[in-house]
């Protein structure tokens, strides 16, 4: 059986996404940036207009990085897609930039305060 495919979604989410991670000022910010982007790809991919942001948790302590609410795993399109599909290696992609960002910030705490008090 063909896996179904998001890769070209994919490729036009990514340069938007890593400038906004890129100039991410703070650890919050990127997990917002990571949590919108998802759900706006989950949008596209599975043509649904109910997804936001709130849907998808971006836990940096966690082993996987990042959790589904219930309102998205109840969608029988959701789970459909996702397990024939390369959605979960997409959204591991993207939680692992948003990851690394995470985690070079708050190795930068004070850099991180006074940038956010200059603007």
């Amino acid at each position: 059986m063909d896996k179904l495919s998001f890769t070209k979604v994919e490729k036009e989410f990514w340069p938007k996404f890593r400038d906004e991670i890129n100039h991410a000022r703070n650890t919050v910010e990127v997990s917002g940036i990571f949590s919108i982007t998802v759900a706006e790809f989950l949008k596209e991919v599975l043509e649904e207009k109910e997804i936001v942001g709130d849907y998808i948790e971006f836990l940096p302590d966690d082993p996987c990085h990042y959790k589904f609410d219930s309102e998205i795993l109840n969608n029988k399109k959701f789970r459909e897609t996702f397990s024939s599909s390369d959605l979960g290696n997409i959204i591991d992609r993207f939680v692992h930039a948003a990851n690394s960002r995470y985690v070079h910030l708050s190795k930068l705490p004070e850099k991180t305060n006074s940038k956010i008090k200059r603007h």
